[in-house]
């Protein structure tokens, strides 16, 4: 663990006090795929929320820049589809144990399929509505990485094996007739350092593209 890790572990230790369950690092710094302006992903699991534990992260994310917090009490993930699951099987923990049950392919398919409509309905009101090209800009990047999650899930479901990062998912989808475009927009994600600047200035090339995939994807 390396020492901005170290610090964010302690600060949320001393926090959130007995209130915090588990602590958990996830996205592309967990698998170091990270580009420079990437965030520390994390996962909060604590025993409830209130406005008192919201302030408390409040505080802990002006603690720690670069952080993001995934906030989760026990009732949330009672409530949580079972596919989305799969997004905890590669975090990795650095306070308490938090057990994840696999879900099924079936439950990973219904919930890539209620996913999958509402990221196309977020994309087309990015084009349809007018925003300024910056924010389009970063939408392209967060609606990238959810190409990752829905082609890493689409594996999982003809697999049973969740690949642990992005580059395990296109070696795994270019051997896969049918999936040329999902690989190309995986590797604009890749290599983001390379295309950001092209993106911010004609994000709708980009949003087009998604929407494209989005609305011929079919889990």
């Amino acid at each position: 663990m390396d020492d901005t890790l170290r610090k964010f572990k302690n600060d949320a230790i001393a926090t959130l006090g007995k209130n915090l369950v588990a602590l958990l690092h996830h996205g592309s710094r967990a698998k170091c795929e990270a580009h420079a302006e990437s965030d520390y992903d994390s996962i909060i699991i604590v025993k409830r929320v209130n406005e008192k534990t919201i302030k408390n992260i409040q505080n802990l994310l002006h603690q720690n820049p670069g952080f993001t917090a995934y906030l989760l009490s026990f009732h949330n993930i009672e409530s949580l589809p079972e596919g989305h699951l799969l997004e905890f099987m590669h975090a990795k923990p650095l306070y308490g144990r938090f057990k994840v049950n696999v879900p099924t392919a079936e439950e990973v398919r219904q919930y890539l399929n209620y996913s999958r409509r509402e990221e196309l309905t977020s994309i087309r009101h990015w084009l349809m509505l007018p925003h300024p090209l910056e924010r389009k800009a970063r939408m392209t990047y967060y609606e990238l990485k959810f190409v990752y999650v829905y082609l890493s899930y689409r594996a999982f479901i003809e697999s049973g094996k969740l690949p642990p990062t992005r580059k395990d998912t296109i070696a795994y989808f270019k051997c896969r007739k049918g999936y040329s475009f999902g690989v190309k927009l995986l590797q604009i994600l890749d290599n983001w350092n390379k295309y950001k600047d092209n993106v911010a200035k004609n994000p709708n090339r980009y949003l087009f593209m998604l929407e494209r995939f989005f609305r011929n994807a079919h889990p």
